[in-house]
Protein backbone atom coordinates (compact mmCIF):
# COMPACT_ATOMS: atom_id res chain seq x y z
CA UNK A 1 0.00 0.00 0.00
CA UNK A 2 1.18 3.39 -0.77
CA UNK A 3 1.05 6.09 2.26
CA UNK A 4 1.04 9.86 2.14
CA UNK A 5 0.67 12.42 4.97
CA UNK A 6 0.00 15.51 4.28
CA UNK A 7 1.42 19.23 5.17
CA UNK A 8 -1.20 21.82 5.56
CA UNK A 9 -0.31 24.61 4.65
CA UNK A 10 -2.97 26.66 6.34
CA UNK A 11 -2.58 25.35 9.62
CA UNK A 12 0.47 24.78 9.14
CA UNK A 13 -0.02 20.93 10.81
CA UNK A 14 0.42 17.57 9.32
CA UNK A 15 -2.51 15.00 8.37
CA UNK A 16 -1.07 11.81 8.58
CA UNK A 17 -1.30 8.46 6.82
CA UNK A 18 -4.07 9.59 3.81
CA UNK A 19 -5.35 7.60 1.61
CA UNK A 20 -4.83 10.18 -1.24
CA UNK A 21 -5.09 10.68 -5.36
CA UNK A 22 -3.68 13.49 -7.06
CA UNK A 23 -4.07 14.49 -10.65
CA UNK A 24 -1.20 13.61 -12.97
CA UNK A 25 -0.96 17.94 -13.53
CA UNK A 26 -1.41 18.20 -9.51
CA UNK A 27 -4.66 20.48 -10.26
CA UNK A 28 -7.34 18.16 -8.19
CA UNK A 29 -6.97 15.94 -5.05
CA UNK A 30 -8.87 13.34 -3.56
CA UNK A 31 -8.55 11.45 -0.69
CA UNK A 32 -10.00 9.73 2.48
CA UNK A 33 -8.72 11.59 5.75
CA UNK A 34 -10.94 9.94 8.43
CA UNK A 35 -10.69 6.32 6.65
CA UNK A 36 -14.60 6.44 5.80
CA UNK A 37 -14.25 4.92 2.66
CA UNK A 38 -15.15 7.59 0.95
CA UNK A 39 -12.98 9.92 -1.12
CA UNK A 40 -14.08 13.73 -0.52
CA UNK A 41 -12.51 16.21 -3.44
CA UNK A 42 -10.27 19.15 -3.06
CA UNK A 43 -9.51 21.36 -6.04
CA UNK A 44 -7.41 23.03 -4.47
CA UNK A 45 -4.52 21.11 -3.59
CA UNK A 46 -2.81 24.01 -3.52
CA UNK A 47 -3.48 24.19 0.21
CA UNK A 48 -1.67 21.18 1.19
CA UNK A 49 1.70 18.96 -0.09
CA UNK A 50 1.58 15.50 -0.41
CA UNK A 51 4.34 13.41 0.21
CA UNK A 52 4.85 9.90 -0.14
CA UNK A 53 6.05 6.74 2.50
CA UNK A 54 9.86 6.04 1.15
CA UNK A 55 8.58 2.46 2.05
CA UNK A 56 11.62 2.63 4.58
CA UNK A 57 11.73 2.92 9.05
CA UNK A 58 14.75 4.88 10.64
CA UNK A 59 16.76 3.28 13.47
CA UNK A 60 14.00 4.33 15.73
CA UNK A 61 11.71 2.35 13.69
CA UNK A 62 9.83 5.62 12.18
CA UNK A 63 8.58 5.97 8.84
CA UNK A 64 10.61 8.00 6.51
CA UNK A 65 8.70 10.06 4.55
CA UNK A 66 10.26 12.86 1.83
CA UNK A 67 10.38 15.79 3.33
CA UNK A 68 11.91 13.93 6.24
CA UNK A 69 14.78 15.46 7.41
CA UNK A 70 17.57 12.51 8.70
CA UNK A 71 20.78 11.77 9.47
CA UNK A 72 22.78 9.65 7.37
CA UNK A 73 25.81 7.34 8.74
CA UNK A 74 28.12 6.74 5.27
CA UNK A 75 28.86 2.74 7.15
CA UNK A 76 26.75 0.63 9.03
CA UNK A 77 29.26 -0.82 10.66
CA UNK A 78 30.85 2.96 12.02
CA UNK A 79 27.51 4.22 13.56
CA UNK A 80 29.72 6.50 16.02
CA UNK A 81 31.26 8.18 12.66
CA UNK A 82 30.16 11.91 12.33
CA UNK A 83 26.56 11.68 10.81
CA UNK A 84 25.75 14.24 7.88
CA UNK A 85 22.19 15.93 7.57
CA UNK A 86 20.16 15.04 4.49
CA UNK A 87 16.46 16.20 3.38
CA UNK A 88 14.09 13.22 1.90
CA UNK A 89 13.64 14.55 -1.86
CA UNK A 90 11.72 12.44 -4.51
CA UNK A 91 13.44 14.46 -7.43
CA UNK A 92 17.45 14.67 -7.84
CA UNK A 93 19.35 17.72 -8.97
CA UNK A 94 18.69 17.02 -12.68
CA UNK A 95 15.09 16.62 -11.84
CA UNK A 96 15.06 12.70 -12.05
CA UNK A 97 12.26 11.35 -10.62
CA UNK A 98 13.07 8.73 -7.19
CA UNK A 99 13.92 9.03 -3.72
CA UNK A 100 16.95 10.71 -3.28
CA UNK A 101 19.36 11.93 0.04
CA UNK A 102 19.93 15.73 -0.21
CA UNK A 103 22.67 16.88 1.77
CA UNK A 104 22.59 20.29 3.36
CA UNK A 105 24.70 22.52 2.03
CA UNK A 106 27.01 22.57 -1.62
CA UNK A 107 26.60 19.16 -3.00
CA UNK A 108 27.30 17.60 -6.35
CA UNK A 109 24.78 14.86 -6.59
CA UNK A 110 21.83 13.23 -4.14
CA UNK A 111 22.67 9.83 -3.51
CA UNK A 112 19.91 7.44 -3.89
CA UNK A 113 18.19 6.49 -0.93
CA UNK A 114 17.67 2.84 -1.36
CA UNK A 115 21.13 2.43 -1.98
CA UNK A 116 21.72 2.26 1.50
CA UNK A 117 20.66 0.57 4.36
CA UNK A 118 17.54 2.18 6.24
CA UNK A 119 19.05 1.64 9.90
CA UNK A 120 21.68 4.09 8.26
CA UNK A 121 18.93 7.30 9.52
CA UNK A 122 17.36 9.09 11.70
CA UNK A 123 14.60 11.06 11.87
CA UNK A 124 15.47 14.59 13.13
CA UNK A 125 12.49 17.08 11.94
CA UNK A 126 10.45 17.98 8.30
CA UNK A 127 11.20 20.75 5.66
CA UNK A 128 8.35 22.48 7.28
CA UNK A 129 9.05 22.74 10.33
CA UNK A 130 12.84 22.54 10.59
CA UNK A 131 14.03 24.48 7.85
CA UNK A 132 16.91 25.22 9.83
CA UNK A 133 18.24 21.90 9.72
CA UNK A 134 19.07 22.26 6.07
CA UNK A 135 21.06 25.68 6.81
CA UNK A 136 24.74 25.52 6.79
Amino acid sequence: MIKFRAWNQIDSEYINEINAVMSLDGSHIWWDINDSGEMEYDDDPGDYKLEQFTGLKDVNGKDIYIGDVVKAWSDMSELTMEPTVNEIVSEDLFGRPGVFLKPAGPHLFEPFLYDSRSNQFEIIGNVHENAELLEE
